[in-house]
């Protein structure tokens, strides 16, 4: 009887191991898959991203850098006003994010919030509670790779890259422009004809519509017209180009500068 007993026990353990065992395999299954899928873990966002931004006057692209410790993301945005910095938060795939610009000489809080998923983010922007839209952005580092895999490859396909440098750039067509300005923002359109290094065509937008005369040397531009009216003077844009946008400096008369960007439809 005592012998039995001492085997029906030792058969108790080892089922007790078996289970125990068997539990231990299921809690390690389930965290595997919970790590594989991402559930329950922050994300990491941090690097370089390429955002577009969608705003009341028109797409805006500027690049973000990004750096989170735990749940805190801290970052810059990297545009045409320079460098500004940025503060929010990381939580699993979910991350908002705000910062400050000066616009008509007032402080506007802009809050970004989206998910990512990937080398990819989506969602949407508040402007200081007067209007909402959306953006994007994709990681910088994509493209960066890319072309170091193109240009490692071989040495035909880093030969094949150089012409496209070189390319004739022409901007005969018509564009859409963006300008910002301290006094605010503006759409003016161009069409644009170019013939050797010489540039002509006509400015329409707030200011009227005006003549205009440049040049074009290689990726530099350089235009001006003169306008009456609420202005009276010439105004010069200077920049540089792709031959599919431009981006740059304008100056109005003696009133002050701005900046714009322009695109070719």
């Amino acid at each position: 009887m005592f012998i039995a007993g001492l085997i029906g026990r030792g058969n108790q353990m080892k089922r007790l191991v078996n289970i125990l065992s068997i539990l231990g395999l299921l809690f390690s299954l389930d965290a595997f898959v919970l790590a594989q899928s991402g559930d329950g873990a922050t994300t990491n966002a941090t690097g370089d991203w390429d955002v577009a931004l969608n705003t009341p006057g028109g797409v805006r692209n500027f690049k973000v850098t990004f750096k989170h410790d735990g749940e805190k993301l801290t970052g810059t945005i990297k545009g045409e006003r320079g460098e500004i910095p940025l503060e929010g938060s990381v939580k699993g795939k979910e991350l908002k994010f705000s910062y400050t610009i000066k616009y008509m000489d007032n402080d506007l809080l802009i809050t970004m919030s989206g998910n990512l998923e990937g080398d990819a983010i989506k969602g949407a922007v508040d402007f200081g509670g007067f209007a909402q839209d959306e953006w994007s952005a994709k990681r910088a580092s994509n493209s960066t790779a890319a072309s170091s895999t193109a240009a490692s490859g071989s040495a035909t396909a880093t030969v094949a890259s150089q012409p496209k440098a070189n390319e004739k750039i022409d901007l005969t067509g018509t564009w859409n422009f963006q300008v910002e300005t301290q006094a605010g923002s503006g759409n003016p359109s161009f069409t644009f004809k170019q013939d050797g290094e010489k540039l002509t065509g006509k400015y329409k937008g707030m200011l009227g519509e005006a003549d205009l005369t440049g040049t074009v040397k290689g990726d530099q531009v350089e235009f001006s017209f003169k306008v009456s009216g609420q202005l009276e003077g010439t105004v010069t844009y200077t920049g540089t180009t792709d031959g599919k946008v431009i981006k740059g400096k304008a100056k109005f008369a003696e009133l002050g500068e701005g900046t714009f960007t322009g695109k070719k439809q």
